[in-house]
């Protein structure tokens, strides 16, 4: 949800004309350094399988968050939006290229290096806590 919101917060800032510096603090490539974190935290928490389950989350929110920056691709070509990013808009692009093959390459190589280093972040998190040292429990004084 946090990502369709910033997808949307963005769009409406870029047909606004904000500038581009403010454009790119709402971006779901941010969600990618920050999430992997809290998917090892949850990983580690409730399973057998860490390192499955946070490889299983990474990918779907990659996955899930190109999607919908896919679909804001093709309404920008369908709808002629003029931002920098889409550039599947510009003159002399046919439609099958404007709509399908360039988001689909832009899913494809954002999926692999959102996954890359969701896992990377994520392992070193799953790593840092494994090796802190676990709290001590005070004794109860009767």
């Amino acid at each position: 949800m946090i990502a369709g919101a910033i997808v949307v917060v963005r769009i409406v800032l870029e047909q606004a004309g904000v500038s581009d510096a403010i454009n790119n603090i709402f971006g779901v490539a941010w969600l990618y350094l920050i999430l992997p974190v809290f998917f090892a935290l949850a990983a580690r928490a409730g399973s057998v399988h860490p390192y499955r389950n946070l490889l299983k989350n990474v990918i779907l929110f990659a996955v899930y968050t190109r999607a919908m920056v896919m679909a804001t691709y093709m309404l920008a070509y369908i709808f002629k939006w003029s931002s920098p990013r889409f550039v599947n808009v510009r003159p002399g692009i046919d439609v099958w290229t404007g709509i399908a093959s360039i988001p689909a390459r832009l899913v494809l190589v954002w999926v692999v290096m959102a996954s890359v280093t969701g896992m990377v972040i994520g392992c070193i998190t799953l790593l840092v806590r494994r090796k802190a040292p676990a709290s001590v429990p005070k004794p109860q004084v009767p």
